[in-house]
């Protein structure tokens, strides 16, 4: 009950802890310098220490990084790369943490792969005691089987810990390594924040004793704890973690339902459509893009065959101002979709919302311009800071199966795909008109708290769902309904759609029917030939 509590509290202040990036302004060649070769000697000194862990006798120590860095101080270690003590050693720290975690995933994969493997309780428990700790972790690794601190015999330990390792080596993957030099993660002991003439500054650590490096930063925001600079093209950012204490939720008892869009970020249940500048931004970036890509692999095909390589790629196939460009766009989407967001919440202050899950696919069926542009919707963008605004704000958020969403009736609960027309939305049954993002968003506030649909049920059979309540309504209120439409008449003229079981009955049908034409025509070619 106690590791319960713990864990859960954990889990609490993770998912409440974001990482807040600052920007600094541009920074000179000398300074760009001397912050380049410090992430580059902490680099080589990350992959040092990761190749050093590569030993299984090593390994049995990833848990215990104060007694190794203690041995490490103790011995007089000096950083042949030129880092100082406070930096190597956080070096060595960040590398035990990737190994760390790198087995961790597979030590995941592995209790499930146990768990079917061993039948009797007492190997099963001798198997997840091999993956509880790194030194009988190592020893298992190693051929070795530690003697348990429970009941169990030798042979049987031998016999676990074999199997144990032939499953861990099946799911090991490529060991970590360093791919970017870039970055270096710092203490409070490592850098220093203060103000001057209303500008915030930060002074890092260099390789020299002594000396820092003073940087500039954009804002003005608290720095504490351990952060991680990073240098992009001419500037550097600096990511420091935040916990975000949630305020206490809005007591207005009020529930608002959005739908999700392309040209615009949301629109409610009342028909306000909120970020209306984002399908314009989508579809320039989009356009511009595709103009720019298609101008450059021109000329990487003339980069082949010409002898101006070096200068076509200095100056026309370059990366600085398309990545500047592309962060600008970038910027813009995220400035639109928190205006939304904070739009909607200032006016509504809605206690719950309620949105569409946007984590699975989306097949568009249009043109390829359209596609293009449909392809470069930012949902996962806007599903994110709807999340992380809920809880700043102190809303509430809920998510809901979004099939046929904008398809069904409000009033009549009658769903067909030709409902919909652009933004139009006309039922073909009781020729309700409305606006089509306004009927999702009141379907999904009907839908939300529903058991027969949940989050993740296939659309094909939320589409029988509603067929179903479509049908059932039209028999128990037939007086209230169109003249000359009854549950009869509007099931022949909109037949429900078919099942698996029906579908693989007329496509086996079709293959029956389909054979003996076959060997006809074959035949028929036969005889032809022979004349």
């Amino acid at each position: 009950m106690v590791y319960e509590s713990i864990k859960s509290k954990l889990l609490t202040w993770l998912k409440n802890m974001r990482t807040v990036k600052r920007v600094s302004e541009q920074i000179n060649s000398a300074k760009m310098i001397l912050l380049e070769d410090l992430c580059r000697a902490y680099a080589r000194e990350k992959r040092y220490w990761l190749d050093v862990f590569r030993s299984w006798s090593i390994q049995a120590e990833l848990q215990s990084y104060r007694r190794v860095r203690d041995e490490l101080v103790h011995s007089e270690y000096i950083s042949i790369y030129g880092l100082q003590a406070r930096q190597w050693k956080l070096a060595l720290q960040d590398a035990m943490g990737v190994w760390d975690k790198y087995w961790q995933s597979i030590f995941v994969q592995a209790r499930k792969k146990i768990a079917s493997t061993f039948c009797l309780e007492n190997m099963r428990h001798y198997a997840f005691w091999l993956l509880c700790g790194y030194e009988q972790f190592s020893a298992c690794m190693k051929g070795k089987a530690l003697t348990a601190p429970f009941d169990f015999s030798s042979k049987e330990a031998e016999k676990v810990s074999k199997i144990v390792q032939r499953i861990i080596r099946k799911l090991m993957k490529k060991s970590p390594s360093i791919r970017k030099m870039n970055s270096i993660k710092l203490d409070a002991d490592c850098y220093e924040v203060f103000e001057e003439k209303g500008r915030q500054y930060i002074k890092v650590m260099s390789l020299q004793k002594g000396k820092r490096i003073v940087i500039p930063l954009l804002g003005k925001a608290t720095i504490q704890g351990n952060i991680t600079l990073l240098i992009k093209e001419g500037y550097v950012e600096i990511h420091v973690a935040h916990e975000i204490h949630q305020p206490s939720c809005v007591k207005t008892d009020i529930m608002e339902a959005v739908d999700f869009g392309f040209t615009e970020v949301m629109v409610d249940q009342t028909g306000v459509c909120y970020g209306t500048n984002l399908g314009s931004i989508l579809s320039r970036a989009s356009d511009k893009l595709s103009d720019k890509m298609k101008q450059r692999n021109r000329l990487h095909a003339i980069c082949k065959k010409s002898r101006k390589i070096q200068r076509l790629k200095k100056f026309n196939l370059g990366k600085k101002k398309l990545q500047a460009w592309k962060k600008k766009v970038k910027a813009c989407i995220s400035k639109e979709i928190n205006t939304a967001i904070h739009k909607l919440v200032d006016i509504k202050k809605p206690s719950l919302l309620i949105t569409e899950d946007l984590s699975h696919r989306f097949s568009y069926n249009k043109s390829k311009r359209i596609n293009r542009r449909l392809s470069s919707w930012v949902r996962g963008e806007i599903q994110n800071r709807v999340s992380f605004k809920a809880l700043v704000k102190g809303f509430h958020h809920e998510q809901v199966n979004p099939a046929y969403g904008s398809q069904t009736c409000l009033l009549c609960d009658f769903v067909d795909s030709r409902n919909r027309t652009g933004d139009v939305f006309k039922c073909l049954h009781c020729k309700h008109e409305d606006i089509a993002d306004r009927v999702a968003a009141m379907n999904y506030a009907r839908r939300y708290g529903d058991p027969k649909i949940s989050l993740g049920m296939p659309p094909r059979q939320v589409r029988f769902i509603l067929l179903d309540k479509f049908f059932r309504r039209l028999e128990k209120e037939q007086s209230l309904t169109v003249p000359g439409k009854t549950a009869e008449t509007v099931s022949e003229e909109y037949p429900p759609p078919l099942s698996k079981k029906t579908i693989a009955e007329r496509e086996q049908s079709r293959k029956d029917r389909t054979v003996p034409r076959r060997a006809k025509q074959n035949q028929y070619e036969h005889i032809c030939a022979h004349f």
